[in-house]
């Protein structure tokens, strides 16, 4: 669907906050990635450069006084990759609004060079609310080191499914042989049902060997594993056949 950068500029300049509202959205669809690659558009910076002159508007909005417009305007600075954004963005992370402090320490993945904005994810990653945990897990995967791999391989076995499955997206982003090893020690974590996320992503980053684990360990008759295990076993097993097939 086409956005018009003039229809974003109309809707920022009036003060209705609906109609403001609207126009955030569309300038962060405009700049934003999509979901299903988490890419930005091919031609992200001339869309940025063209709208440049917004960046004065977006730190106001996020200084609002009303929940919506600042946790919009916090998604949409995550496209404005300055010093004067990343500065709003960590005041952000730390606002009393829940929604709010989730959208802006998501919007940080913009920042992979920044020491404040990686601390800040780290530590958010490893507590508060699960959408804080989630927006965090994601964004670390832009940020290279050990210390986030390890994190986000704690997150693989955080309570709340959608932070599980978040971390394992962001190590997907990073490579396999950092954390393969590791990975491959958590088919004996004593919680089982956790182990959704880890196993999908061994399906993805794991070997032919691997595959005959996982196969193993989703036999139909292997009754030391609960049955959701062996699906989920049997299911990443097969990704891995099958990627390796493609590759021969």
């Amino acid at each position: 669907m086409h956005v018009s950068q003039s229809l974003i500029r109309r809707d920022l300049k009036l003060h209705d906050a609906d109609i403001v509202a609207n126009g955030l959205r569309r300038l962060t669809k405009y700049l934003g990635t999509d979901a299903v690659h988490n890419r930005r558009p091919e031609d992200f910076p001339a869309r940025r450069a063209a709208l440049a002159d917004l960046e004065p508007r977006l730190l106001e909005l996020a200084q609002s006084t009303d929940d919506v417009l600042r946790e919009l305007a916090a998604d949409a600075l995550g496209a404005f990759l300055g010093d004067a954004p990343l500065q709003r963005l960590l005041a952000l992370a730390q606002d009393a609004n829940e929604r709010v402090r989730a959208t802006a320490i998501g919007a940080l993945e913009g920042w992979p060079d920044s020491a404040a904005a990686r601390e800040l994810l780290l530590a958010s990653a490893a507590g508060g609310h699960w959408t804080v945990r989630m927006r965090a897990a994601r964004a670390l995967g832009a940020f290279a080191g050990d210390d986030v791999v390890e994190t986000l391989l704690e997150g693989l076995l955080d309570p709340d499914s959608y932070v599980r499955m978040a971390s394992a997206d962001a190590l997907r982003r990073h490579d396999p042989a950092t954390f393969l090893g590791q990975l491959r020690r958590l088919a004996d974590y004593p919680a089982p049902h956790l182990l959704d996320a880890a196993i999908d992503l061994l399906g993805d980053v794991g070997t032919p060997q691997d595959a005959e684990f996982l196969a193993k360990v989703g036999g139909w008759f292997n009754l030391s594993h609960p049955k959701f295990i062996r699906d989920w076993a049997r299911a990443a097993a097969a990704k891995i056949r099958k990627r390796h097939a493609a590759k021969a």
